[in-house]
């Protein structure tokens, strides 16, 4: 398995049922870190297949943004409170 990046997806919806429909999309994809904050390991095709996906749900004047987290900005990163920073691994235990 190849190394696979952290995207993470912040947005400002100002639509109730636009919001929830975004967080679910994200929430099948990924972990929801904040509010309206998400983390998602993928490959950078399937991260912008994920940022197309929001585009056509956001409405007029809102946004989504998708930031790139390398494994060496993971290793730099650091987190207090909240859930933990994402592992580097080749494969998840469920």
């Amino acid at each position: 398995m190849s190394r696979e990046t952290v995207f993470v997806y912040v947005y400002d919806v100002s639509s109730d049922r636009l919001r929830r429909r975004i967080a679910a999309i994200l929430e099948e994809e990924g972990t929801r870190v904040q509010e309206s904050v998400f983390e998602v390991h993928a490959d950078q095709a399937r991260a912008e297949r994920i940022l197309e996906r929001l585009d056509r749900e956001r409405g007029p004047g809102d946004g989504v943004r998708m930031y790139c987290l390398t494994v060496d900005g993971r290793r730099r990163s650091r987190a207090r409170g909240g859930p933990p920073l994402p592992e580097e691994t080749e494969f998840w235990l469920l």
